[in-house]
């Protein structure tokens, strides 16, 4: 695998930050769909809350140098936020990392599991999910998938 594919694999730091660093572009934050939803049976089971519980639904591409570099789609409960980290998150296009530094949390990433997949219209992906913790809960769930044919063009 390309080294900042395994980079992006095991990162529990800002993906948005690495790919600007790759681009030396700002990465644009662009909104698919953002709902609240109920929790689903898996869903409840990952943040630690119970089904049907609200959950903020939020997919976003994720571009630089007009190029995709990854899509993430995230679930977060909803009585986790204060109300102006929800006001941030449900404003959308931009990136949940910044959202974390502006409302300086405190925060951990736990990496739950990545393995590389065909996608339909994407090709050869990798594909990891994991936990951002804070307070000692699933504060966010994120999967992101990343397009391995884009990263073939950097290369060491």
């Amino acid at each position: 695998m390309n080294p900042i594919l395994r980079i992006l694999e095991k990162t529990d730091g800002s993906v948005t930050t690495i790919i600007e660093a790759l681009t030396g572009e700002r990465a644009e934050i662009r909104t698919i769909e953002q709902r609240v939803i109920e929790a689903d049976r898996h869903q409840a089971s990952v943040l630690g809350i119970s089904e049907g519980e609200e959950v903020n639904y939020r997919v976003v591409e994720i571009v630089s140098g007009g190029k995709l570099f990854a899509i993430a789609t995230s679930v977060t409960p909803l009585k986790r936020l204060d109300e102006r980290f929800r006001e941030d998150l449900m404003r959308a296009d931009m990136p949940i990392g910044k959202i974390i530094r502006k409302h300086r949390l405190e925060v951990r990433r736990e990496i739950l599991w990545s393995r590389i997949e065909n996608r339909e219209r994407l090709g050869k992906c990798l594909v990891r999910n994991y936990n951002i913790i804070h307070r000692g809960e699933v504060l966010i769930n994120i999967t992101e998938v990343f397009p391995v044919e884009v990263y073939e063009q950097f290369r060491w």
